[in-house]
């Protein structure tokens, strides 16, 4: 009788990696043998190369959060066609999500959201107010790890996620990947320098980072070269683009249209002396001659550039793509370029000669990774796709909450599954006395037991899967 497991390791391995990408992650609960192949970084570049040959995909889909019910989190796949949202309880492996709901923000069950994002990984919080337990997962395979808490707690924060990407590729005659097993990530937190000070403005902010490679928190007060008031930043969740993480004003903002973005590796402190940090911030302005305010910025993954989306009280909506030159004393030298402008006002008035009412509310929501032209808007309860060169408009679906009201925060998180998904590892944090998470948040558990091990019939599958591919 024929059996796998009397194949040699070079021929399995050959075998396992011309299966999907799904079927090959779980093989690696099969047994011993199977998981030392796939985890293998050999097995993971070779299957890496495979779909490199064979032009696979990559697959994004979009997380939205629910501002109703931040436990119930429900994403969409934009294909051909759009397919509707479901709600889905994509996260429900985190610790914050398996306890009951908090009374109020001092309880320990919490709402638990989404705060950041770099490729299929995710960055969450336990709350959203008061943020103090975080933790990095990749839902794809349910993997997750605890950070320590920041050393000092706020009600209201912005905060960012940046991260290495875990393998890179060299563009020769034959497509080369390079692992990067250690790859190293950023939680960056701002926050005023004194609480209850949102509303003045200053040159000065306190920034709190935290570094997967000390597993430690640190909190430095950075020297802005530009005053600005801190509540007029209105995104709590940053964008990461090129090695930064960059926020935006709000609306409202009497301080001007801007764009603020800090290095979280350029830490200078021995320039400066005393409490005081020197990291590389850079602020850019919208372009000059145009009106309206920054509603969203984004990244253009294809052109690897910081994207931004500008709406005024008409309804016309401006993309523009910021090509950077070189950067001088902490100021762009980089400059906007026009990808596509178009207008809503048609909707406007198409909504008013069919129902009677004139809407003309909306909001940006992100633009799509995987086409550069597309970008989720919300208008009248409903998300629309735009495709800002062609000017065309797509109804995708109404979802079962309404974004409109949101002042401050990001709701849509563009998740992108990597040709192998990005591995979560325990780190020493979690074990350390001084960085110790408190029981209940995560902290003692590992991920090998908040994983279960597939039932016998599914392994069985598996294994008839593999067999049918070889034949």
């Amino acid at each position: 009788m024929f059996n796998l497991d009397d194949l040699p390791d070079f021929l399995l391995v050959e075998i396992l990696c011309r299966i999907p990408q799904k079927s090959a992650v779980q093989c690696m609960c099969v047994s011993k043998r199977w998981y030392g192949l796939v985890s293998d970084p050999y097995f993971v570049g070779r299957f890496l190369r495979l779909q490199s040959d064979n032009q696979v995909p990559i697959n994004t889909y979009f997380l939205f959060t629910n501002p109703k019910n931040k436990r119930k989190l429900f994403f969409d796949v934009w294909e051909k066609e759009p397919k509707r949202t479901s709600d889905l309880s994509l996260l429900s492996f985190l610790p914050p999500f398996q306890e009951p709901p908090a009374v109020s923000v001092n309880t320990r069950g919490g709402e638990p959201i989404v705060v950041g994002e770099y490729n299929d990984l995710l960055l969450c919080c336990a709350t959203t107010w008061f943020q103090r337990y975080y933790y990095i997962c990749n839902p794809y395979t349910k993997q997750w790890d605890a950070l320590p808490p920041p050393p000092q707690c706020y009600k209201s924060i912005r905060v960012g996620f940046i991260c290495d990407p875990y393998y890179n590729t060299t563009s020769t005659s034959s497509t080369i990947f390079q692992l990067n097993a250690e790859y190293r990530y950023s939680v960056v937190r701002l926050l005023p320098e004194f609480p209850g000070l949102e509303n003045s403005s200053s040159s000065q902010f306190k920034a709190q980072i935290f570094s997967s490679e000390t597993g430690k928190w640190t909190e430095s007060v950075v020297l802005s070269p530009r005053s600005f008031r801190f509540d007029n930043l209105a995104c709590n969740a940053g964008v990461a683009c090129n090695g930064m993480l960059y926020w935006w004003s709000a609306a409202h903002a009497d301080d001007g249209s801007f764009i603020i973005g800090l290095d979280p590796y350029s830490n200078n402190s021995s320039s400066t002396g005393g409490d005081h940090n020197k990291y590389y911030l850079r602020f850019i302005d919208k372009p000059e001659n145009e009106d309206g305010y920054i509603d969203l910025v984004g990244v253009c993954n294809r052109e690897g550039c910081l994207r931004m989306c500008l709406l005024d009280s008409y309804g016309n909506i401006s993309v523009f793509d910021f090509k950077d030159d070189q950067v001088v004393d902490s100021a762009a030298a980089g400059k906007w370029c026009l990808v596509g402008k178009t207008s809503m006002y048609p909707l406007f008035l198409e909504k008013l000669t069919r129902e009677g009412r004139w809407v003309d509310k909306f909001m940006g929501l992100a633009f799509d990774p995987s086409n550069k032209d597309k970008i989720y808007l919300e208008w009248d309860q409903h998300i629309f796709v735009l495709d800002i060169r062609l000017g065309l408009f797509w109804e995708g679906w109404e979802p079962p909450c309404s974004f409109s009201p949101i002042l401050v925060g990001r709701v849509a998180f563009p998740v992108v599954l990597q040709w192998w998904p990005t591995p979560v590892t325990r780190h020493k944090w979690t074990s350390s006395s001084s960085n110790r998470v408190p029981e209940g948040h995560g902290g003692p558990r590992t991920r090998s037991s908040t994983r279960k091990r597939p039932r016998s019939q599914n392994r069985r599958f598996l294994i008839a899967e593999i067999k049918m591919k070889i034949r």
